[in-house]
């Protein structure tokens, strides 16, 4: 029986390291394959609304690309059962995707003839853990503006728009944000008259960047994050991130949130992007230039105009050498409405 230290993974199975001289068993093999096959296969079919992380990994990706030893039988250098450079194939993958570092031996796959020494046995085992605790967290990923919408009115109250992100099952709609898909908006003002109100809603935008949903939480260059993601999802609107104007224009605001249309067969998610200015909103009626103001002042100093645009944004993973593939979302952009 393996001698060495457990190593555990939340959700998974426990995993038993080996010592020179120790007899390896099927499950010994079976305990690693089983954790890969969990992160490679279907995506947990969890409802959302919470968030737990131990129940909440599968990437989609067909499962391991090995099955499990026999007991009695062979560990074999290539077989489509009990192959060690089939599960190192896998790892190896694994640890692409992820940006993860292959520990020493796992990244020199074994031959007939060869030794399977303890260490490259036991670094399989912390490999297989790393990736599993690195699991949303892909090296890198493609953003790309799936649609677009623009309102180029003079407005002085708020403006709205909805888009959806639909998937082409729940599966695939699990597995995007389980290997660290996101989906969000990103926004901008431009042109119109130079007043400080404009200026400011330019640059409110501008460093709020994009501002996505991911598995767990809400992500933006600045801004304040409601601490929601997309497990937590219900088929009500939740506030993900939030960001605010400065100085005289710190009550205007920028605010996505998000729903899905099913919790528990989830394939469609909405965000809804609000422009709020209470700013100008309580600076009176529109003005014959189309802009709010109060009393006498000059009416170009309170209510917005120029073009809004706003990015339905998606940032899918990349397979970094994995050959693992995600699918984006289709995204749809809906009427910016308001006054």
């Amino acid at each position: 029986m393996p001698s060495g230290s457990s190593y555990t993974v939340s959700g998974g199975t426990t995993m038993t390291g080996v010592a020179t001289g120790d007899t390896i068993e099927d499950g010994d093999f079976n305990n690693m394959r089983t954790n890969v096959n969990t992160l490679m296969g279907t995506a947990a079919d969890v409802t959302t609304g919470t968030y737990t992380a131990s129940s909440t990994y599968g990437w989609g990706q067909g499962g391991a690309g090995v099955s499990a030893a026999t007991a009695g039988g062979l560990i074999y250098a290539d077989n489509a059962t009990g192959g060690f450079k089939r599960l190192q194939d896998d790892i190896q993958a694994m640890c692409s995707f992820l940006g993860v570092s292959v520990r020493s031996g796992v990244g020199s796959d074994v031959a007939d003839g060869g030794t399977i020494s303890a260490t490259t046995w036991t670094n399989s085992m912390l490999n297989v853990q790393d990736c599993w605790n690195a699991r949303f967290s892909p090296a890198s990923r493609t953003s790309a503006t799936g649609n677009s919408g623009t309102y180029t009115s003079a407005w002085a109250n708020s403006l709205s728009a909805t888009a959806t992100y639909t998937f082409a099952n729940e599966g695939v709609c699990r597995g995007y944000f389980n290997g660290g898909g996101r989906i969000g908006f990103s926004a901008s003002r431009s042109g119109g008259s130079s007043t400080t109100q404009n200026t400011n809603w330019t640059n409110t935008l501008s460093a709020m960047g994009d501002v996505s949903l991911l598995h767990d939480t809400g992500a933006g260059s600045s801004g304040t994050n409601a601490g929601v993601g997309f497990y937590e999802l219900t088929t009500s609107y939740k506030t993900i991130w939030t960001k605010f104007g400065s100085g005289s224009y710190a009550s205007n605001f920028f605010k996505m949130e998000a729903l899905v249309n099913s919790t528990t067969n989830p394939t469609v998610v909405t965000l809804r992007a609000t422009f709020s200015d209470p700013h100008a909103e309580g600076s009176g009626a529109l003005g014959p230039d189309g802009i709010a103001g109060t009393g006498d002042e000059d009416y170009n100093n309170d209510g917005v105009d120029g073009t809004i645009t706003l990015n339905g944004r998606t940032h899918t993973p990349d397979a970094s050498g994995s050959g693992f593939s995600f699918s984006a979302p289709t995204v749809s952009v809906g009427t910016i409405s308001g006054s």
